[in-house]
């Protein structure tokens, strides 16, 4: 008896609070579509209002990073050079930012773009800065970097070795110039000429 008065007072209160539950959820409904209504809001079949996106459009701030991938087609290296945005392109939009590359730098094409990193690549036909080239300066051995136009540029001279102690190969080897990779490389290639 006890027992069966305790299912029911449970089974009422259960009940009490799914039926509260439900009135309370469609009172709220009610409210709500009341107040749309009242404020001038369509809505639709959905019971959703009509809500307008707005994008705001993707600038260059001061703190994006500006990437650059170069392919040196001569050596096949892949540089990667990461800089802040300069302050001439702050606040460029992406066509704004294309048409400053196309104008200011030519060789390079946008491949992402972002407020937060914009990805340029580009392509160049020489040698990148990596590498050194052994060869001959006025008739001795010597050591040229390669410069940003992939020029050779005089890095040492050894005025002690001149080329013509060598023998007929070498001299032609050292007049063509070396490519050497790293420097490692280079301390092996310049034992070789002048020890």
């Amino acid at each position: 008896m006890r027992r069966n008065r305790l299912i029911l007072i449970s089974s009422f209160f259960v009940v009490f609070l799914v039926v509260s539950f439900i009135l309370g959820y469609y009172m709220m409904n009610r409210s709500i579509k009341n107040r749309q209504a009242a404020e001038g809001e369509e809505i639709d079949q959905d019971n959703k209002t009509n809500i307008e996106i707005v994008r705001e459009e993707n600038r260059i701030s001061p703190n994006t990073l500006i990437e650059e991938r170069i392919h040196y087609k001569a050596c096949s290296h892949l540089i990667t050079n990461t800089y802040l945005a300069d302050d001439e392109v702050v606040n460029l939009t992406r066509d704004e930012y294309e048409t400053y590359l196309a104008s200011n730098q030519p060789h390079l094409r946008l491949v992402a773009f972002s407020n937060v990193k914009v990805v340029l690549y580009g392509e160049k036909n020489h040698l990148c800065q990596e590498h050194y080239i052994v060869g001959e300066h006025n008739g001795y051995v010597a050591i040229y970097k390669i410069d940003e136009k992939g020029e050779r540029v005089l890095f040492k001279s050894f005025t002690d070795y001149p080329i013509s102690l060598l023998i007929e190969l070498d001299q032609e080897k050292l007049r063509e110039g070396i490519i050497v990779n790293s420097e490692e490389e280079l301390s092996d290639i310049l034992e070789d000429f002048i020890s």
